[in-house]
């Protein structure tokens, strides 16, 4: 009699992770190309390149954050931070977060650092003609290759051209051609 509850635990703590998984599949099913471009960014200093770069769909990064214990079903905050980055907000409901509650959490639970934050920023803020001003400034200096904000800022973190702590090459290409934006990187400065 009493291998049945363990048995009845066990499929119970099955069927949470089912549940669990459940959730993850239904945000992977709301989630498009440029949303995993989004969060293979976002994941960069979690996850190993070369892990994201092979990762086709949200389900994929999912997986490795599992693996890598940054997800889980008793805290799926870090899923919610990223959600909340992308502006998916109406799937954080999937993981029992509101947005407000994720704002208020942010400050304390942070996982994204600052730097990926302003980089992210930097190329949500970027419009077409911004990154071909920065392409065609950057012209010897990144391959010949089509590229979205994500993948040239990714490639000069890559190339150790910008990181953390060097922002001379951003400031400069952003003071020719996103004025606007150093504000942004003068707050990041004081707040790091």
């Amino acid at each position: 009699m009493t291998s049945q509850p363990q048995s009845l635990s066990s499929s119970m703590d099955d069927n949470c992770t089912m549940n669990f998984r459940g959730k993850l599949l239904a945000i992977d099913s709301n989630l498009g190309d440029q949303d995993v471009e989004r969060l293979k960014f976002l994941c960069r200093d979690c996850v190993s390149h070369k892990k994201l770069e092979k990762s086709s769909s949200a389900l994929h990064i999912f997986d490795h954050l599992l693996t890598e214990e940054l997800l889980s079903e008793e805290d799926s905050f870090f899923l919610a931070e990223l959600l909340y980055i992308i502006k998916q907000k109406s799937l954080l409901r999937h993981l029992c977060y509101t947005k407000e509650q994720v704002e208020s959490l942010l400050p304390a639970r942070r996982r994204v650092s600052l730097f990926r934050n302003l980089l992210y920023d930097l190329s949500e803020g970027m419009d077409s003609d911004n990154l071909n001003g920065m392409i065609f400034l950057l012209k010897d200096m990144i391959p010949k290759t089509q590229m979205t904000s994500l993948s040239l800022l990714a490639h000069l973190e890559k190339q150790a051209q910008i990181d953390e702590d060097n922002l001379t090459l951003l400031e400069d290409l952003c003071k020719k051609v996103m004025p606007n934006f150093i504000r942004k990187i003068e707050k990041y400065k004081r707040e790091k």
